[in-house]
């Protein structure tokens, strides 16, 4: 009885420090088949590109943007993203020009010419649009913590709301008699005066804007993260959607066009070509790892240790299972990339190789293997045999310790299977324990997925991968 409660204090103990172990062992930077959900806030260079030629100068944009979205990783590094941005643009234009308006037409019914001087009107174009970005994603570890992330896709953006307004400087509109040689100035019944306040909406179309992104992930924890990053995005298409004829239309040939003069604005005048959209800058946000949850909530339901001594004879065999179902086999150090997990019952392994113990457990070590999702063995003859060899040689050699390793294949979430693989461990220990055994020569740790013996790459490498490991401590 006492031994029993003795086992019992143990197997507690040991559920405490994989408490708190598993804390540590899954690194928080890891790249996994996983979704997150990620909002950003960023600013920088966000222009309308024209080209004003003689009309005057362009200034340089400035404006932000707010993106929310999901990216879901189909692999370890590759994935794909979309979701919705809303994006602000603000540009400047400094009209230096002359606009002129052949025959037209006075109250006297004479030709003449219709001109508007420009001086350093300034003039501001304000653009609000909502976007839907699409495209690939990739994600790399780096350091403990961080991770480089990088994008790529397409925006097909669509304005809510476009306007302008000048902020300076001002226009003056002349009438020029050719035949008289004159050039009248202030006459407001010839159109002719000094504005400079003018306002209106810009009419634009939706574009289509290849982008780029990149960026670093800081790791909080196994579902918070903080980001930053540098993005890039250009229309390939003019979002001008009206032109007309004039920069400044004063309706010349209408007597009293003068009281009702159209400003028409840099965007839907002859001063431009085309426009395309620009946007460069720097970007920070947060992204929450959701694929965690559903993957808690597809956790296989976890098997209890069995803790009691149980004695199993040498001969004990299981019904409709051959030895050939649960052997040994060799192994040699294996260094693995981690590779992703998903939670299906999967049968139980085969194919083994069978080694001397004693010999090749102080070189090597052996494997144990087991089931899908099993942290116990079946025990026939052969298992029997090795581990009554281990138990000898350790009585043998007093001084020897003994490490078993427990291991699983990728399918699972990293909880499930490190909790798998420290069971697969446990019961190890607790047969050699029941062979005489101290269970303080025997140290017990778990790997979950994280050192495959082979790559997860099919069926029966995964039925490999599913094991202990039994190595003396050197």
């Amino acid at each position: 009885m006492k031994k029993i409660y003795f086992i019992i204090l143990l197997a507690l103990t040991a559920s405490l420090t994989q408490a708190q172990t598993k804390k540590k062992a899954k690194p928080l930077n890891i790249c996994e088949p996983t979704t997150y959900v990620h909002a950003s806030i960023g600013g920088g260079i966000h222009n309308l590109c024209y080209d004003l030629g003689s009309y005057g100068t362009k200034g340089m944009g400035i404006g932000g943007m707010f993106t929310g979205g999901i990216t879901h990783f189909f692999t370890d590094n590759f994935g794909a993203t979309a979701g919705i941005m809303l994006n602000y643009t603000g540009t400047s234009a400094k009209l230096n020009t002359i606009e002129s308006i052949e025959n037209a037409i006075d109250e006297a019914s004479m030709p003449y010419t219709h001109r508007t001087y420009f001086f350093d009107l300034k003039e501001r174009q304000n653009i609000i649009s909502v976007g839907l970005p699409i495209g690939g994603y990739y994600q790399h570890e780096i350091g403990k913590k961080f991770k480089v992330t990088g994008g790529a896709g397409i925006i097909v953006s669509v304005p809510l709301s476009g306007s302008y307004k000048t902020k300076s400087g001002y226009l003056e509109t002349r009438g020029y008699y050719a035949e008289d040689k004159l050039e009248i100035l202030g006459m407001n019944q010839h159109h002719e005066y000094t504005s400079k306040d003018f306002n209106g909406v810009i009419e634009l179309k939706p574009s289509i804007s290849p982008f780029v992104q990149a960026g670093a992930v800081y790791c909080i924890n196994h579902e918070w993260s903080a980001t930053a990053g540098v993005y890039f995005a250009y229309g390939v298409n003019s979002v001008v959607k009206t032109q007309e004829p004039y920069l400044y239309n004063p309706d010349c040939m209408s007597a009293d066009a003068y009281r009702n003069p159209v400003y028409n604005g840099v965007c839907s005048s002859p001063a431009v070509d085309k426009i395309n959209t620009l946007s460069v800058g720097i970007m920070v946000g947060a992204a929450y790892n959701i694929g965690n949850i559903f993957n808690r909530k597809k956790q296989p339901t976890e098997k209890p240790i069995d803790i009691k001594p149980i004695e199993i004879p040498d001969s004990a065999l299981v019904a409709n299972i051959d030895d050939a179902d649960l052997q040994i086999v060799e192994t040699e150090p294996f260094v693995a990339e981690v590779e992703p997990v998903s939670d299906e019952v999967q049968p139980a392994d085969t194919q083994m190789v069978v080694i001397d113990v004693k010999k090749e457990l102080a070189l090597n070590g052996f494997n144990m293997q087991f089931a899908f999702n099993d942290s116990t063995a079946i025990l026939n003859s052969r298992y029997q045999n090795y581990l009554n060899q281990i138990a000898e040689d350790m009585k043998e050699n007093p001084e020897k310790i003994i490490i078993i390793t427990g291991h699983t294949c990728d399918i699972g979430t990293y909880e499930a299977n490190y909790k798998v693989a420290l069971r697969r461990a446990g019961f190890a220990k607790q047969q050699l324990m029941q062979r005489g055994i101290s269970a303080n020569r025997i140290k017990t740790q778990s790997k979950a997925y994280l050192e495959p013996l082979v790559p997860n790459t099919s069926e029966e490498n995964r039925k490999i991968n599913r094991r202990i490991e039994f190595k003396y401590d050197k």
